[in-house]
């Protein structure tokens, strides 16, 4: 099974060393959108009302094969 890398952009560039086994690339685009809800509950804005998450998904070889982000936007309607 293909090995496919998923870094993680919030602010802070986090890089997969490890890799996920994924079948196919379906699969590992399946694994970028699970894991950026997961990372949002745990990683939301603490500083702000704005805030991006990027998973970017690399191939074995590194080549950029797919790339999904997740926007929090918050607005104050009472101060």
């Amino acid at each position: 099974m293909p090995r496919y890398f998923f870094d993680i952009h919030d602010g802070v560039h986090r890089r997969d060393d490890e890799g996920t086994e994924c079948a196919d690339l379906q699969g590992a685009v399946l694994e970028a959108k699970k894991l950026l809800p997961a990372i949002a509950a745990y990683d939301v804005p603490k500083d702000g009302e704005r805030q991006t998450i990027t998973v970017l998904v690399t191939d074995e070889d590194g080549h950029a094969v797919y790339s999904a982000a997740l926007t929090y936007v918050g607005t104050w309607l009472l101060r």
